[in-house]
């Protein structure tokens, strides 16, 4: 985008934490610019802000309810922050603004409570506009994170491209069509049961029918999956037959670091990242690499 609308998107978010009082905007203490912008590209791609908030019972709650239903447990904060405009991303997690810090990524500080709106803006009007400025280098890439780096910390690229490096995995990138309306992978209580853990509209719910529908395509058994760390109820496990996965379908890279260690025996590994209710699908298909075996334990 050009970048008088970047500028404009970040005085409109100035102005909203310097006049609006309603939850959640209190909650916010501090406001950082970071990304190309800041370096003063004259076309970023998007603004990249970190944002630092007090969480009060009500945020609390709202997490929460986010980890059973799936969903963004920042997303009020995310709408009072920025309202229906789009080229504005946001980073809410302390964790993740420091590991961006101890990387070397400069933080412009733009807003801190207590600060006036005047003060703000003069931070932002300072920031140089320069054409030679374009995307900061990005470490530990390949191929298959292009435009999904944001969600792949570094220290999981690192990793992946490591475990490739030997020879121990293989790593794609697939776009999930949505499981059809139709599908029959919850035809039985057993299976339904199993998918209450996520409501009908929550992004996981979507992203474990797509990732289960792909196994499909691939002729898997749904008994060699585990799904987001669970198995599944079919038939052969309520008989009492017992087997160890083969696939397994993850998101926001719970137990990675197992990945060369499963497919050391397995055949592989879908992690989707970043599910969303509406938008592409995007994964990574991780398969074992010809050096698999050295993993086995």
């Amino acid at each position: 985008m050009k970048r008088a609308r970047a500028v404009g998107l970040v005085e409109a978010m100035l102005h909203r934490l310097d006049s609006d009082q309603e939850w959640p905007l209190p909650l916010v203490r501090q406001v950082w610019l970071f990304g190309s912008f800041t370096r003063g590209a004259t076309e970023p791609h998007d603004v990249d802000v970190a944002i630092q908030f007090d969480r009060d019972e009500r945020m609390t709650q709202a997490v929460v309810h986010t980890v059973f239903s799936g969903g963004n447990p920042y997303a009020p904060l995310r709408r009072a922050l920025a309202g229906s405009s789009r080229g504005l991303q946001f980073q809410f997690e302390d964790a993740a603004r420091e590991q961006l810090q101890a990387e070397g990524t400069s933080m412009l500080a733009l807003w801190e409570r207590g600060d006036t709106l005047a003060q703000a803006l003069g931070v932002l009007h300072s920031i140089a506009e320069d054409p030679d400025a374009g995307r900061a280098e990005r470490h530990d890439m390949m191929d298959a994170f292009e435009g999904l780096d944001r969600y792949i910390p570094r220290q999981v690229r690192a990793e992946l491209i490591g475990w490739q490096q030997q020879g121990a995995i293989t790593v794609s990138r697939i776009e999930l069509p949505d499981a059809p309306d139709d599908t029959d992978l919850l035809t039985t209580p057993d299976m339904r049961f199993a998918f209450r853990r996520w409501g009908d509209d929550s992004p996981l719910r979507r992203a474990a029918l797509a990732g289960l529908a792909r196994m499909k395509e691939l002729q898997v058994e749904i008994d060699e999956i585990e799904l987001a760390g669970q198995r599944l109820p079919t038939e052969r496990r309520r008989a009492g037959q017992r087997s160890d996965p083969r696939w397994w379908i993850n998101w926001k890279w719970q137990s990675y670091q197992s990945i060369p260690y499963c497919l050391a025996d397995g055949a592989g590994w879908l992690e989707v990242v970043q599910p969303t209710r509406t938008r592409p699908l995007n994964a990574l298909l991780i398969q074992p690499g010809p050096e698999a075996a050295a993993f086995r334990s």
